[in-house]
């Protein structure tokens, strides 16, 4: 803990979207003397304020915020090891002038990447170059996502079998693994295991997330703030806040962006829609509206429905969203501050009610960043004690595994999937086409066969 003290203090607030996570930073940088850096991999970008939440320049309230709209729409898509690499030369220069870092964002594979400073496996010289040069070098980190699995399966068939098929980015990074360092990922990711088992009490490390782990201390004195918000009364938030968006201008700004990737495709710059700001919500949820309008008009009534339905799916997504970041954090954060012995380092603040922000949030958050600076004991959680227990015990995960469903042509990743999956009633829904009712029921008549029979 000696070597922690002694390392930058940087404050660190978490959790999923919705809770206000911009605005606690705003008012923290303002009482503490902070300046805040973006932790929103897609608020990087220039564009889609509005589908992205960038806090309002009027809402900063002139506090300095960083790394915030600050790649271009022609730019290469930052990695997260661009991302630690800048983030961490704005940190420095934070601090060199006297002033708090405050992170914020929700992509928290970033914020862990940045905080742990072998939270990924590292590749070798070659991990530097852009993805542009890499593609060039190495062709088959250019190819369809279903090519690079294949690639992969041959190289190190046990990682391989982790990664759901469609998650090109877990494939293309273990592939690039492999290529810069010439060793299979899996056998770094056992390495890892075994230097972190050596530093912990004994548990089951097998289920442990190989694109995130840590076995070295942080890289700063971190004290991170946790909004948590339960998820049933946080979703009607969610879709509310879509409909705001909608009427802030949404569909507008969507249509703006959409003119100006054919713009850069007209004038012959690819435009990757797998990466970057072309993957956000928001956005490719309208894009067979924005098509639509595109090309020959559709009537007031089609495109009225394209509009409905992409709404409707945007606040889908919004949801699914806020459950993998917490997730997660439950998952994956929790477990890495664990391992590195800050989990007491962590602080929950209660954002589930938004009458009770400004004590259970902001408040709670001053006086905790205020011990922090100062060395002395946290404040407690503003959870209820049950509820605080239960959510700060991380997470086990049985062993990820991709499983597919011949019938249903799914994919499932866990054991706990596997299992319910027959249950569901998709599947059961297929498998009752498939039972030959004649061969169970040999002797009974046609019309006494079960309900699922054709009888034409």
């Amino acid at each position: 803990m000696s070597t922690l003290i002694a390392k930058p203090r940087v404050v660190v607030v978490a959790g999923t979207t919705g809770v206000g996570k911009s605005e606690l930073a705003v008012t923290l940088a303002e009482k503490f003397n902070g300046e805040v850096i973006n932790g929103d991999a897609l608020q990087l970008y220039n564009g889609l304020p509005i589908a992205t939440n960038k806090l309002p320049v009027a809402e900063q309230r002139s506090i300095p915020h960083h790394l915030l709209g600050c790649i271009g729409l022609e730019e290469e898509s930052w990695t997260v090891g661009k991302y630690v690499h800048s983030a961490t030369l704005v940190i420095e220069d934070v601090i060199a002038r006297g002033k708090l870092p405050i992170l914020v964002g929700g992509t928290h594979y970033y914020t862990q990447s940045l905080l742990f400073d072998d939270s990924l496996v590292k590749a070798g010289p070659e991990r530097d170059l852009s993805a542009e040069a890499q593609e060039k070098r190495w062709p088959i980190l250019a190819a369809s996502t279903n090519e690079m699995l294949e690639e992969l399966r041959l190289i190190d068939p046990e990682i391989a079998a982790r990664w759901h098929p469609n998650d090109r980015r877990k494939i293309r990074h273990s592939l690039e693994v492999y290529l810069t360092t010439g060793r299979r990922p899996s056998d770094l990711y056992d390495e890892q295991r075994s230097a972190r088992s050596r530093h912990t009490p004994a548990r089951d490390t097998a289920s442990a997330d190989v694109t995130a782990q840590s076995t070295s201390p942080p890289r700063y004195n971190p004290l991170i703030l946790w909004i948590y918000a339960d998820l049933d009364q946080l979703i009607p938030r969610l879709d509310r806040r879509v409909d705001q968006m909608v009427d802030t201008g949404l569909i507008e700004e969507a249509q703006s962006l959409h003119a100006q990737r054919r713009a850069l495709e007209r004038s012959g710059t690819l435009v990757d829609q797998s990466k970057g700001i072309w993957t956000a919500i928001g956005y490719k949820e309208l894009l067979p509206y924005l098509w639509a309008c595109t090309g020959a008009r559709p009537t007031a009534r089609k495109a009225e429905e394209l509009k409905k339905q992409a709404i409707e799916l945007t606040k889908i997504s919004t949801r699914q969203y806020a459950k993998q970041q917490q997730r997660w954090i439950r998952g994956k954060l929790l477990r890495a501050l664990e391992e590195n012995a800050v989990l007491d380092k962590l602080t929950v603040l209660d954002g589930t009610e938004l009458s009770q922000w400004p004590q259970n949030v902001e408040a709670t958050a001053v006086d905790t960043v205020d011990a922090f600076l100062k060395g002395n004991p946290l404040p407690n959680s503003t959870l209820p004690p049950t509820l605080s227990n239960d959510i700060l015990a991380p997470k086990a995960k049985g062993e990820i595994k991709a499983r597919p469903c011949q019938v249903c042509d799914i994919i499932m990743m866990t054991q706990q999937q596997w299992d319910a999956h027959p249950r569901s009633k998709k599947h059961r829904k297929a498998t009752r086409t498939l039972i030959d009712w004649q061969a169970l029921y040999p002797k009974a008549r046609r019309q006494d066969n079960p309900p699922h029979q054709d009888d034409r």
